[in-house]
């Protein structure tokens, strides 16, 4: 094999690889700053940069020098990728795992009768490469759920593999101390097969991190699309998805409510917007603090906003709506020049039992019964019946407009 590669060669590509990823991280992450992971990257990748370079002085220095600093600046690489996927994850940074790898040669760089044992070396390396490539593996696989990145998985699997060959490499070299340790350089199949597998290694890590941050990127842009941003509230589409999928299969339970501010433009044509848009933040606030999982609540209009509790009845919800309304009569907003501001709100209630389970007609139902709740006075609740008046003027309403 070493007639066919250069061991010398594949180093000067793992030098000029890692420097080029390494500035291109460093680039990226001075221009936005936003995530350090990309930072601590690029500073492995650098590193270990530095180590190939001192693997290449192996045959012109004594070969304890380039291999035991080598694999010192290795290992602290390896480190600082364990520390970047732990700032990626958004981990609490333990700074002395990731030297721990580097601390370990210490012993070896110190007493010159290590100096000579390329086997210890080399299963020391193996082990440190080994633990930090195997415990990324594992921290990728259990933040799925959390987060489910599509790159998550194949990363997980590139550092499993990773991890695992070296880490079968140091029985191997307990049972064999000669494997892999000829005394010309150059012609050390076991070395020259390590250097490529790292250097193959290198290049899908590179691109794995890349894509990891790009989706990253790209589910906090679709997150943020379904946001509101004055109330921080899902909005009118991510609401009636997320409805939907409550729906199937729901059966008879569930309500809907729909919430309107009584006299809103009041508020901001006598207070001002700034006033108006504190009051809806105060709303979505009351509106946010009352509901737990899997219920759902989202801004849906100017002053509209909606709640779907999809387990519970009709009566429920209704004693859940009036609560709802006198917390919202109860909120004491003041202006900075000290007068009250007014704050009620009418609602709409309407269940799956009498409307059936779609979004649209369950939207439709609770806003007649919201105009309803407005035309008799306001700061009230009004449920649809399928047996009430308000079913007749729905249908009539659909055919006219149908």
């Amino acid at each position: 094999m070493g007639e066919l590669i250069s061991v010398s060669t594949l180093l000067l590509v793992g030098v000029l690889g890692g420097v080029t990823a390494g500035t291109t991280f460093g680039f990226i992450w001075l221009t936005e700053r936003r995530n350090p992971s990309l930072g601590v990257w690029a500073a492995s990748l650098w590193l270990g940069a530095a180590a190939c370079a001192f693997y290449m002085l192996r045959p012109v220095v004594p070969d304890w020098t380039s291999v035991l600093f080598g694999n010192a600046v290795l290992a602290f690489a390896y480190g600082l990728i364990w520390l970047g996927f732990q700032l990626f994850e958004g981990c609490r940074p333990v700074v002395w795992k990731a030297v721990l790898g580097a601390v370990a040669w210490l012993p070896f760089l110190a007493i010159p009768l290590l100096h000579d044992e390329p086997t210890l070396h080399a299963a020391l390396a193996a082990s440190v490469m080994a633990l930090y490539s195997l415990a990324i593996a594992w921290k990728l696989i259990l933040r799925r759920r959390i987060e489910p990145l599509p790159a998550r998985l194949p990363t997980a699997v590139l550092f499993a593999a990773h991890g695992t060959l070296y880490a079968l490499r140091v029985p191997l070299l307990m049972l064999l101390p000669d494997f892999g340790f000829e005394a010309t350089f150059d012609q050390s199949p076991p070395f020259i097969a390590g250097v490529l597998e790292a250097l193959l290694f290198t290049l899908f890590l590179v691109v794995a991190m890349l894509t990891l941050l790009a989706q990253r990127e790209a589910r906090l842009h679709r997150k943020a699309a379904d946001i509101d941003a004055l109330t921080g509230l899902p909005n009118r589409s991510a609401f009636f998805r997320a409805a939907e999928a409550l729906l199937q299969g729901a059966g008879e339970r569930g309500v809907l409510m729909v919430f309107d501010l009584d006299h809103f433009h009041f508020v901001n044509d006598r207070f001002g917007r700034e006033e108006g848009d504190r009051a809806l933040r105060a709303f979505a606030q009351v509106l946010h603090r009352e509901v737990r999982p899997p219920d759902i609540v989202a801004r849906v209009g100017d002053e509209e906003f909606a709640l779907f509790m999809p387990s519970i009845r009709l009566d429920v919800g209704l004693s859940i709506a009036e609560y709802l309304c006198r917390r919202t009569e109860e909120l004491k907003l003041v202006t900075e020049a000290g007068e009250h501001v007014p704050l009620t709100t009418s609602v709409g209630v309407a269940s799956v039992a009498d409307v059936g389970a779609n979004i649209e007609a369950l939207m439709a139902a609770a806003g007649a019964a919201l105009a309803e709740a407005k035309r008799i006075g306001r700061n009230r609740c009004r449920a649809y019946r399928a047996a009430s008046t308000l079913h007749g003027r729905l249908m009539d309403n659909w055919l006219r407009t149908g």
